[in-house]
């Protein structure tokens, strides 16, 4: 599927646009009742196996030319360390000028709010990449920022992020795993090909509109779920 200059995490269905990243409510403690719903990947029947290609440094580096902030990020010099604690989102404004997807990597703004709901969309821009591993990932959407994006009051902007422990990308890089997405207009949460809110994903590759989420997956319940805003429609789906 050919993605649009707005797509920021469609899934393989023709008419699934969409956006990415933003701060967000606490999610709710699960009571005991609420035990999360946690699978294994490699047994789940979305699991697939995947041969890709991504994007030469060639092509990602003329790509952040192209945007005043990237060239002034870039000249920082950033870089990362293993395991370190970062928020991963698609830069819409690369994508739209150059059709190239890219990623900003932004610095943890807190030591553990991400796993509370609270993602680091907001925080430091350290770098960009084109394809970025994490372990330890939590899903999060701000619900009032998706909200206005999927109400159209508001413009696209920074209201959703993949925040985990940041691992280097080397020859094993494997894009095998069950595909996620996140579209603002027609969900609230990020979701599996079925439409399953997954909250949280024990290692993940993301590159381009995509995430390939591998080992411990855990599911979202209506009772753990974080609060969805306003009265925009949401086609998630949630694990009972």
């Amino acid at each position: 599927m050919n993605a649009s200059s707005d797509d920021l995490w469609p899934t393989t269905r023709d008419d699934f646009t969409g956006d990415l990243f933003g701060d967000q409510r606490e999610v709710p403690s699960p009571s005991k009742a609420d035990k999360p719903f946690e699978i294994i990947a490699a047994s789940s029947p979305l699991f697939k196996k995947r041969t890709l290609q991504p994007e030469s440094m060639d092509v990602i580096i003329k790509a952040l030319g192209t945007d005043a902030v990237a060239r002034r990020i870039l000249a920082k010099g950033e870089t990362l360390a293993t395991d370190q604690c970062i928020g991963v989102r698609l830069n819409l404004n690369v994508l739209k000028s150059t059709g190239v997807a890219v990623h900003t990597i932004h610095r943890a703004t807190s030591t553990d709010g991400h796993t509370k709901g609270r993602g680091f969309y907001r925080g430091e821009v350290l770098s960009y990449q084109p394809v970025v591993v994490l372990k330890d990932v939590y899903f999060n959407v701000h619900q009032a920022g998706r909200q206005g994006i999927a109400s159209g009051t508001m413009n696209k902007h920074p209201m959703a992020s993949c925040d985990g422990l940041y691992q280097p990308t080397d020859e094993t890089l494997t894009f095998d795993g069950v595909q996620l997405s996140f579209n603002p207009k027609r969900e609230h949460l990020f979701v599996d090909e079925d439409g399953f809110a997954v909250q949280y994903a024990q290692e993940v590759t993301i590159m381009g509109h995509r995430a390939y989420a591998r080992k411990t997956i855990r599911y979202f319940s209506q009772a753990t779920a974080p609060e969805k805003a306003g009265d925009a429609p949401s086609c998630v789906r949630f694990k009972s």
